[in-house]
């Protein structure tokens, strides 16, 4: 039995310059912050620091800026951040940062290159400028354009572009048509995904008209197959990639291990026959009054919660799942998943090998009905 898992790191930024009426991350207007980005920064080398101890000499596959709008976050600053991190990154990490259209330009991108960064994932959305300015994004279908080309120009080529689907009013026609352009832009990784309307948004309590059921059937069908002519192979619910899929990413869904800093950042690290768990305080204040005060928050998760969030997790990607990784991951017998496994094979949901278990196309459509068997 494996003892350490890989482990990864997530640095969460929480500002934007506004909130979207669809997003129920955990983010904040920056004209309305209390905090500054020094005192931030202090925070989040403090809280690395205090638990780095808990990678056991690991060091990071992959480092992920998130948010909130992360290019927001001068790159002086991160620099500093950036120094503290290294010593603790494999020769080969994968240093993500998400940016958005109009908080980018060439030169900006260029600086966080050349600091280290070698991923920039783009909150696009779409390319239709009706559809953005009912997301509410500052930038408009020129704009995102200009950030895309500046991606590739300022020599990234491991690089995503998020495109959404299922808008207010989308026909089939212009959801293949994001597609299209984001796919002409030089991206190599794609994260394609249906607009959800979250309860604690905007939208969630104002409801825009969306797309009826007939008409998100037949996006999702007629971009599967675009996305496939384009080059881009599916191998997770929402993630598609030409090369090179996200290290972060697959780094959560194999139940790995990772280290979240930041407001609102999550951490899962598995020490011996434990897995502990840490939810950082969301309001940025608030976490840096708490990093300060040098508790230690995190838990044990309960062992019989285990097979739910290793199924959650891991069933997101394609590739089979090895028999042996629920032992390893969560240090329980197999034989505690096997009977809801055997269910959901005899209901076709999944199809079983010599080596492991993996979805049907049925058991792709209704991984939920998988996921309630171990609730």
């Amino acid at each position: 039995m494996t003892d350490l898992l890989p482990v990864s790191l997530y640095i969460h930024y929480p500002w934007c310059i506004r909130k979207c009426p669809y997003c129920d991350f955990n983010s904040y207007p920056k004209n309305k912050s209390v905090c500054t980005d020094e005192s931030y920064l202090k925070a989040l080398i403090l809280d690395f620091k205090e638990n780095l101890k808990l990678l056991s000499d690991r060091r990071f596959n992959a480092v992920y800026f998130g948010g909130g709008t992360p290019s927001l976050f001068p790159p002086a600053l991160m620099e500093k951040l950036l120094k503290e991190i290294f010593p603790y990154c494999k020769d080969d990490c994968e240093i993500s940062m998400e940016a958005n259209p109009g908080t980018v330009t060439l030169d900006s991108l260029k600086a966080y290159r050349n600091l280290g960064i070698n991923r920039v994932s783009l909150g696009v959305q779409s390319f239709d400028d009706r559809e953005l300015k009912l997301l509410g994004r500052i930038h408009n279908s020129k704009a995102a354009i200009e950030a895309c080309e500046n991606v590739v120009k300022a020599g990234f080529d491991n690089f995503n572009i998020d495109i959404m689907h299922g808008l207010p009013e989308q026909t089939t026609q212009k959801a293949l048509s994001d597609l299209k352009t984001a796919a002409s832009l030089g991206c190599n990784h794609l994260s394609w995904y249906e607009l959800t309307l979250e309860e604690d948004t905007y939208f969630g309590s104002h409801p825009p008209k969306l797309p009826d059921e007939d008409c998100l059937a037949s996006i999702e069908e007629q971009g599967f197959m675009l996305l496939k002519e384009l080059g881009f192979k599916r191998y997770e619910v929402s993630g598609y990639t030409k090369d090179k899929r996200c290290q972060n990413n697959i780094n959560y869904w194999f139940f790995y291990d990772y280290l979240g800093i930041g407001a609102g950042a999550h951490s899962k690290i598995k020490i011996g026959d434990k897995t502990l768990r840490r939810g950082n305080l969301e309001e940025p204040k608030a976490y840096i009054n708490d990093v300060n005060s040098h508790k230690d928050n995190f838990f044990e998760v309960q062992k019989s919660d285990l097979p739910f969030e290793f199924m959650l997790n891991r069933l997101r990607v394609f590739d089979e799942t090895l028999y042996e990784e629920f032992e390893n991951t969560t240090g329980l017998n197999f034989s505690i998943v096997k009977d809801k496994l055997e269910k959901a094979k005899d209901e076709g949901l999944l199809q079983f090998s010599n080596t492991g278990y993996s979805l049907t196309e049925k058991g792709r459509w209704m991984l939920n009905d998988i996921l309630e068997l171990f609730l």
